[in-house]
Parts: C-alpha cells; sequence; structure tokens
C-alpha cells in the first residue's frame, strides 16, 4: 500500500470498524446456539462441547486457507471468504434439525471460519495506516467487535421469534442472522480497497524472515487463548451448580465478552508506549494472576473477577502477541504468518475445550484448571524473560547484508 493509501485513517479505519460490527453479530450463532442445538437434535446436553470444539476446529483450519487466499488475491479477500464459508455453514446449521447431528458439526466448522474472519479485522487495521498509529488501528478494530460480541447473544430471543414464524426451531435464530450479517460484513471489506489485489512477490527477502522470531507471538497467541477456552467454557456449568440461574450466566458471559474486546485500545497503547514485547509477559503474568481468584475460590465476587480478568488478560495476550508478530515478519511474508496465528489460535482453543478442561475439571474441579493455566501462563512469561534476556546479552556484529529474524518487518527491504 502506498504513502497516500495509508494517510486515510479516518475513512478506511472506521469502515473497517463497521465490518467488525457487523461480522460480530454473527459469532453468537456457533458459540451461543450451537450447544443448545446439540442439545435439541441429539436429546442430550452432552453434546454440547461437540458444538464448540466443531467451531475452534473451524476457526484453526481456516487461518492458513485465509492466508493463502490474501497471498494470491490480497488482503481483504482472506477475511471475506472466511465470512462467506462462514454464511453456508450457518445456512447448513439451520436445516441440521431435520439432518441430523453430523450436518450440524459440519456447518459449525464452516462457521468457525467467521471467527477467523473477524478476528484478521485487527491485521487489516494496521495495514490501513503507517506503522507508528498500528496499535491504536489495532486496539480500534478489536475493541469494535465488544458491539457484537456483547449483543449477538442478547439477539437469541428475538431472533428466535423470527425463526419461530418461519417455521423453524427458534434455536436456528441466531443462524439465521449469521446468514444475514457475515454476507455484509463481507462486503464493506471489498469496499476498503477495491476489493485488493495481489500481494508482489516476495523478491529478495531475507531466509531469517522465516526462522524462529515468530515462535514467540505465536506462543503468546496460544497461551491466551487456550487458557481464556478453557476457562471460559467450564464458568458457566460451574455457576449453576453453584446456584446461579441462565440470565445471570448470561450476564457473567455478556461481562466476560466485554472484558475481552472492550479492553483492546489500553492494550494498544500499552504496546504503542512499552512495546509488544514487553507487553507479552505482563501479560501471562496478568493470566496467572486473575486465574488464582479460581484456584482461592470464595463466591460470587472471586467469580466475577475471574471472568473478568481473565477477558483483559487475554486481551493483552491477543493484541501484545499480534503486533509483535506483525513486527517481527516481513511484509511479504505477513499474510502467511497471520494465517499460522489464526491456526495457533485455534488449536489452543481446540486443545482447551476439548483435550485439557474435561480430565481436569473431573479431576479437581476449576481450582486445579485454574491451576493447570497457571502453570502454562509462568513457563510462558519465563519462556519471553529468558528470550528477552539473550538478547540483551552483547554478541558479535553480524555482517551489514545480515538481518535478525526478530527485527521489525520496517526494517526489511520491501518488494
Amino acid at each position: 500500500m502506498n504513502t497516500s493509501e495509508r494517510t486515510r485513517l479516518p475513512g478506511t479505519v472506521l469502515l473497517l470498524c463497521l465490518s467488525q460490527i457487523v461480522g460480530s453479530l454473527g459469532l453468537a450463532a456457533g458459540a451461543t446456539a450451537g450447544p443448545l442445538l446439540a442439545e435439541l437434535i441429539t436429546g442430550s446436553a452432552a453434546y454440547g462441547p461437540t458444538a464448540m470444539g466443531a467451531l475452534v476446529t473451524g476457526s484453526a483450519l481456516a487461518g492458513p486457507a485465509a492466508g493463502t487466499i490474501m497471498r494470491r488475491l490480497g488482503r481483504v479477500w482472506g477475511p471475506a471468504a472466511c465470512n462467506l464459508c462462514a454464511t453456508a455453514g450457518a445456512a447448513v446449521v439451520v436445516f441440521s434439525v431435520n439432518w441430523g447431528l453430523a450436518s450440524l458439526l459440519l456447518g459449525t466448522v464452516l462457521l468457525g471460519a467467521g471467527t477467523t474472519g473477524v478476528m484478521l479485522g485487527r491485521y487489516l487495521a494496521t495495514d490501513l495506516v503507517d506503522e507508528r498509529r498500528a496499535p491504536q488501528a489495532m486496539g480500534l478494530a478489536v475493541a469494535a467487535v465488544t458491539v457484537g460480541a456483547v449483543l449477538g447473544p442478547v439477539l437469541l430471543g428475538p431472533t428466535g421469534v423470527v425463526a419461530e414464524a418461519a417455521g423453524l426451531p427458534p434455536q436456528t435464530g441466531l443462524h439465521l442472522l449469521a446468514v444475514v450479517v457475515f454476507p455484509l460484513a463481507s462486503l464493506i471489506l471489498l469496499r476498503l480497497r477495491g476489493g485488493g489485489g495481489p500481494e508482489a512477490p516476495a523478491t529478495g527477502t531475507p531466509a531469517s524472515g522465516r526462522g524462529t522470531g515468530r515462535l514467540l507471538p505465536l506462543l503468546v497467541l496460544g497461551t491466551g487463548n487456550l487458557s481464556m477456552v478453557a476457562i471460559m467454557g467450564s464458568v458457566p456449568n460451574h455457576l449453576q451448580h453453584s446456584g446461579w440461574d441462565l440470565q445471570a450466566v448470561g450476564m457473567f458471559a455478556a461481562l466476560h465478552i466485554g472484558a475481552m474486546f472492550a479492553f483492546a485500545p489500553v492494550s494498544a497503547a500499552l504496546c504503542r508506549r512499552f512495546g509488544p514485547r514487553t507487553v507479552a509477559p505482563a501479560a501471562a503474568l496478568c493470566m496467572t494472576g486473575s486465574l488464582a481468584f479460581g484456584v482461592l475460590g470464595g463466591g460470587v465476587g472471586s467469580d466475577l473477577a475471574l471472568l473478568a480478568l481473565v477477558g483483559v488478560s487475554w486481551n493483552l495476550h491477543l493484541v501484545s502477541g499480534s503486533m509483535w508478530l506483525v513486527e517481527v515478519t516481513p511484509e511479504p511474508l505477513r499474510n502467511r504468518a497471520e494465517g499460522l496465528g489464526e491456526l495457533a489460535m485455534g488449536a489452543a482453543a481446540a486443545a482447551g475445550s476439548l483435550g485439557l478442561a474435561g480430565p481436569l475439571l473431573s479431576l479437581g474441579g476449576l481450582p486445579l484448571l485454574c491451576l493447570a493455566m497457571a502453570a502454562v501462563n509462568v513457563a510462558t512469561a519465563v519462556a519471553l524473560a529468558a528470550r528477552a534476556r539473550s538478547r540483551r546479552t552483547p554478541a558479535a556484529p553480524a555482517p551489514v547484508s545480515a538481518v535478525s529474524a526478530d527485527s521489525p518487518s520496517r526494517d526489511l527491504p520491501r518488494p
């Protein structure tokens, strides 16, 4: 993108934020209504987690696919294609009541691409501005998701009325909404740069750009998502077992989701002031402290603190890990790296929801799960701190032509 294009911050970023708001309205279909439909189809609530697992699996698979599309067609086409894939998935889910559980899971996997499409918007935001304003633009793009992510679950009742009027089960209402909002979000995206174009080939890019420099930001993104999904997938049942009704559980969930996204401008400001490499280990320590409320317990106050602070800590992971990934990746390779970032987040979410949460909850309940996630975050913080110390150790001067894998992309030659 040339300099004149990068200066149009107000119009382009606000248009992207509008797309983020519209697309995020469709996210509740999988996370909120999916488990309800699984129970409706099978007659057992035990199948609810399988719908969530299918959703995060689809999100993980969509990341590399979106990266390939962006490399070949242009930046905006990756998230736009994800949104269209989610539209098809939502349509399949609507009819899965007649087609069975397999169609529900297939449709939910496709629907998971919508999560990737919305989350890729944060990277697109950095491409619309100059490097100094990139954290601010990313923070706005993530914060815009708050509107739809919080409002979507609230629309479960009203959209259910629409679904019943159409002769469908009320649990499909949010999926009908997704069929409408995801294509609309894609249309808005395609107006950002006239549909975009393929990136120039990466000629002369140093091979070190493919090195280990991206592993640490991917670790940050994966650790944050692993912790958040494992806790968020377990707390609703914990709250119900503590005597809270569904309305109260919904309010707790809204608090958590609001904290996840609304804190993004603050996370972006911290990254801009201190740098993402400094904020990332602080995010891991913040998550560790947040999980202490789940380990110690203590009633409603601890439950509220756990949900709110885990959401805030996840946001610190997301913004710092994403900005770090942008910094260390040469511009011609960013689409591939961003796809890997979504893959890391989706794979970690699948591990948290399908692999770790169930066994740990059965062995020791929520305190053991929180303790295990805290240990993961401490290990991440230690790894990041060790890497920072090694970078501060004086080293022999490198040849002028050598470029470190951890150097920001702005220091690399551009095609």
